[in-house]
């Protein structure tokens, strides 16, 4: 026998997103997409979604400052300890305290986590991958990563003779050590946190691992590696493989035009050169972008970097003839254009899925 649209009054928690289920179900069915019997079962599926109190959202709420206060009390609490006894502490007994940091707030992170998913598995979580419990754990492995890399710097501290050498070797190890925790921490915890934490440590591990080389030119080396990863980066934002797609749009675009900035401040007119040619390819390549996906991201940085290279261009090809007011009308009517040239992109219908 046919339900009649009655059952959709099943009692459901009143609630703001009740009513607009009940809304959206009502449109399905008078298009005819779904009938009766299905958005009764939709509803009947949502009354039985464990709805939390609020004294019990309260209480997460509570639990999660509670967290954090408690990871900055440890952290400041081993801080204040090292600046005290820093000089008396030795290498062994720093390293000691920077990794024991480290292990007590992962572990802390881990127990956060393995709750949230314990949860979900009992279906005590109101939803799965409970937003608290994952903001708070990936702090936790974010500070841990921090604290490993501190760790490792510390190892090295007076490990060599040679000053050089550890100068190179201590940031390195800190970077690679500070990288793998925070990656580990985003593949349990996927957070904005999280995510610019594994982009900072990156990037610390390809600068230092050129310092270690000690290469030459190496502002413009750092600047191409720079774009590259910049490069990786919205990859893994198009592909989906992190998270938060609009801030790996954004850590993509900022690594590109940091990256091309590097290599326009290399000494030489041919590594200048080649630097406004890859800002300018990255401004082109952000609003090609954007003409396809319409993120508002990629639009400012086709507008940043056209605003940086057109007033660089023009100062060295005029040899600084323009002066500051020159520089600043040019920099004035690149964001003019581009601001017309984004709206006009704006306007016409995208063609890209």
């Amino acid at each position: 026998m046919e339900q009649s649209t009655d059952d959709r009054s099943a009692p459901v928690p009143a609630d703001p997103d009740t009513d607009r289920l009940r809304a959206a179900l009502g449109r399905l069915v008078g298009r005819g997409v779904l009938d009766d019997s299905q958005a009764a079962a939709v509803v009947a599926e949502f009354a039985g979604l464990p709805q939390p109190s609020r004294a019990g959202g309260l209480r997460r709420i509570f639990g999660e400052i509670a967290g954090y206060v408690g990871a900055s009390f440890v952290v400041g609490a081993c801080l204040l300890f090292l600046g005290d006894e820093w000089e008396s502490l030795g290498r062994l007994g720093r390293f000691a305290i920077l990794a024991g940091m480290a292990v007590a707030l992962f572990a802390a992170g881990m127990a956060v986590w393995w709750n949230a998913m314990q949860a979900d598995r009992d279906g005590r979580s109101a939803s799965p991958g409970d937003d608290l419990h994952r903001r708070l754990a990936s702090t936790l492995f974010t500070g841990a990563a921090a604290a490993a890399a501190f760790a490792a710097y510390a190892s090295l501290e007076s490990s060599t003779k040679d000053y050089e050498a550890y100068a190179a070797e201590a940031p390195f190890a800190a970077s690679v050590a500070g990288l793998a925790v925070v990656a580990v921490g985003y593949l349990l915890a996927r957070t904005a946190l999280g995510q610019l934490g594994m982009a900072v440590a990156a990037f610390a591990v390809y600068a230092t691992l050129l310092e270690l080389l000690d290469v030459p030119d190496y502002s413009a080396l750092l600047g191409l590696g720079t774009i590259a990863l910049g490069a990786l980066w919205a990859v893994l934002a198009w592909r989906g493989l992190v998270a938060e797609r609009r801030l790996g749009l954004a850590i993509a675009v900022a690594l590109a035009l940091i990256g091309a900035q590097f290599v326009v401040g290399e000494s030489g007119h041919a590594w200048t050169v080649l630097g406004y040619v890859l800002t300018a390819l990255v401004a082109g390549a952000c609003f090609t972008a954007y003409a396809k996906i319409r993120d508002w991201v990629l639009l400012a940085g086709g507008v940043v970097g056209a605003t940086l290279v057109v007033p660089e261009v023009l100062y060295d090809v005029t040899d600084g003839s323009l002066g500051p007011s020159g520089v600043m009308l040019a920099a004035g009517v690149t964001l003019l254009i581009g601001s017309l040239a984004g709206l006009r992109i704006r306007a016409t219908p995208s063609t890209g899925t």
